[in-house]
């Protein structure tokens, strides 16, 4: 809502008000309205935040590609739909079994790389298969504590939206019960004004219709005073 709305006063009392049902005419221009008000709260701007969004933190600024070089790179590669190099993606060389070379078959280092590739390979299988072991073990017991804390985050919840509509059903409650005060208040003074109109219009009326017998008395009497004159005479 703009500033200048902000200054006028509601007049709206939807819980008395029936216009629309003693003449639904009115509901485009209302809509029209309404229309003009929800494009009133967003910005011109559209890279700005909406007016009624200004109670939310900013969001998060996105990373630059000037401050990282490896990400400008990658969309640099993306945008000219390269493919990517032998090197630049995963290493995948260390997941498969290693083997010297027919080269390097009499090279005792090389050897000895394979074998601590097929160590370290060796290593990774037997923490997956602890890792799988251990989740069979704890596994259901952790995903039930999950559940259970997942419940009661969701009854806490459900508990504070029950909350809050109890707590707007309090407030249109209060307010059908002002709008109808308030209503009642309007159709007496309304009905008052609509006696008070009619009583001038009577007395408007009356005053017309004394003022045309006034200017006929008046009329009769300078007659009659010519009369008397020329009797006189």
């Amino acid at each position: 809502m703009t500033d200048s709305h902000r200054d006028q006063p509601l007049d709206s009392l939807p819980y008395y008000d029936k216009d629309l049902d003693l003449h639904p005419e009115l509901r485009p221009a209302i809509n029209s309205q309404i229309a003009i008000e929800l494009r009133s709260l967003l910005p011109k701007n559209p890279s700005a935040n909406p007016s009624n969004l200004s109670h939310l933190p900013p969001p998060r600024p996105l990373p630059s590609a000037s401050d990282h070089p490896l990400l400008a790179a990658e969309l640099s590669r993306v945008e000219s739909k390269r493919p990517l190099r032998d090197g630049e993606g995963l290493d995948t060389s260390r997941y498969a079994m290693p083997f010297p070379d027919e080269a390097s078959l009499d090279s005792v280092e090389a050897w000895e790389r394979a074998y601590e590739s097929s160590l370290a390979q060796l290593e990774h299988q037997r923490l997956r298969s602890l890792n799988g072991s251990l989740l069979q073990q704890l596994g259901g017991n952790k995903w039930r504590v999950e559940n259970f804390a997942l419940e009661n985050a969701i009854q806490r919840v459900d508990g504070e939206g029950e909350g809050v509509k109890e707590q707007v059903e309090e407030v249109n409650r209060r307010r059908k019960a002002d709008q109808e005060k308030a209503g009642e208040t309007l159709s007496r003074l309304e009905k008052r004004w609509t006696e008070l109109v009619s009583s001038g219009v009577q007395l408007e009326i009356g005053s017309v219709a004394l003022e045309e017998q006034l200017v006929e008395l008046r009329a009769r009497h300078a007659d009659l005073q010519r009369r008397v004159a020329a009797v006189s005479q």
